[in-house]
């Protein structure tokens, strides 16, 4: 079990980009940590979801 923004996901072993996809997540203006460590963009295909970890999934929004 793996915990997206809060809530549970059952995928595991599989990386940022394919959890992404999964879930209908457009990739253009968002931000990825893992277990608290924000993961570059140019490592997302190689970056396994292992069981147990915590992902947040962050939108950057324009304003003040």
């Amino acid at each position: 079990m793996i915990h997206v923004n809060g809530g549970d996901d059952t995928y595991l072993n599989e990386s940022v980009t394919d959890l992404l996809a999964r879930r209908g997540v457009e990739p253009r203006g968002i931000a990825v940590a893992l277990n608290g460590d924000v993961v570059r963009r140019g490592e997302w295909s190689t970056t396994l979801v292992h069981d147990d970890s915590k992902v947040e999934i962050v939108t950057a929004v324009a304003g003040g």
